[in-house]
């Protein structure tokens, strides 16, 4: 970095940074968490942490952390306020040009506020940028991890490219140009997708970057990465057989006005992606029940 953008990115004039950390029961790894937040390289930025109402030691973790460090904001929920809520009450806190969510079981690299904020800084086409990232344990692969550049000029291309993989991981939690976040405000989306729609929403006005340096790394337990997720989001029947299907009308909506030709395109994705889910989730229900009665 030459000395201008460090000047830059630490004046008093430098883009308002905020990081927004959910987080349940998650004492074995939030102080981890906060600490890989607070040991960033770029030090101007607040990092907000909404307890949902943790009935471990989270609250004692968070507050000592607080106590320490003034940038830190710790707010504890009076009431579980569910997953999808409680991420959307950090970004409702929020008052800031760029944003990031930090699970409570993930670590950062303490460059990557400083590379991405530093690449959306020059890149106003751009919405979003992240670094490499991984499960912990696992192999740095953009494929698997769904975190590619998308750098498409057409909208509805960016979109589509997006299905060469589709796993959002990765790009969920980049950091993003607060304002394209603003629809989740709206009515925080609770089905199976409902992170994607937030990806696709945000790819839709803009261009997202993936670094060659820094890195991320998710913790591997969290629900999106169990098939234990068709069972919480299969809230009607129609659901067995269109497991995406709240995603897919979404999806549908946002290509109202794409051509015929990206119409189709989408269309047959969203067949092909809800008939992979519906046959995984059948093979996971039926492994199950053959378990059940087995013991």
């Amino acid at each position: 970095m030459t000395t201008d953008q460090t000047a830059f990115l630490q004046s008093s004039q430098h883009p308002r940074v905020i990081v927004g950390m959910p987080v349940y029961n998650g004492e074995r790894t939030v102080a981890a968490a906060i600490q890989s937040i607070l040991n960033q390289s770029f030090h101007k930025f607040r990092l907000i942490i909404s307890d949902n109402a943790s009935t471990d030691r989270t609250a004692d973790i968070c507050r000592e952390f607080a106590n320490r460090d003034a940038r830190l904001t710790y707010i504890r929920q009076p009431y579980n306020l569910g997953a999808e809520e409680n991420f959307s009450f950090v970004l409702a806190a929020s008052a800031c040009d760029y944003f990031c969510w930090a699970a409570a079981d993930d670590t950062r690299s303490s460059d990557f506020l400083e590379l991405t904020l530093r690449f959306l800084a020059s890149h106003p086409d751009y919405i979003a940028a992240t670094c490499p990232t991984r499960f912990k344990g696992s192999n740095f692969n953009s494929i698997t991890m769904g975190d590619q550049s998308s750098t498409e000029d057409d909208p509805y291309d960016r979109i589509l490219s997006f299905f060469d993989c589709w796993h959002s991981n990765a790009r969920f939690y980049s950091l993003f140009r607060y304002r394209v976040l603003r629809s989740w405000l709206v009515k925080p989306d609770s089905f199976l997708g409902a992170d994607w729609l937030l990806v696709l929403k945000a790819l839709s006005e803009g261009k997202s970057h993936r670094l060659e340096s820094g890195y991320v790394e998710l913790g591997k337990h969290g629900i999106s990465n169990s098939l234990t997720i068709f069972y919480r989001y299969r809230t009607r029947p129609i659901h067995w057989i269109l497991p995406f299907f709240d995603f897919s009308k979404h999806v549908i909506q946002l290509f109202a006005k794409a051509s015929a030709r990206s119409k189709v395109r989408i269309f047959v994705t969203l067949i092909r992606i809800n008939a992979i889910a519906f046959k995984t989730q059948i093979v996971h229900e039926l492994r199950r029940l053959r378990r059940s009665m087995s013991s």
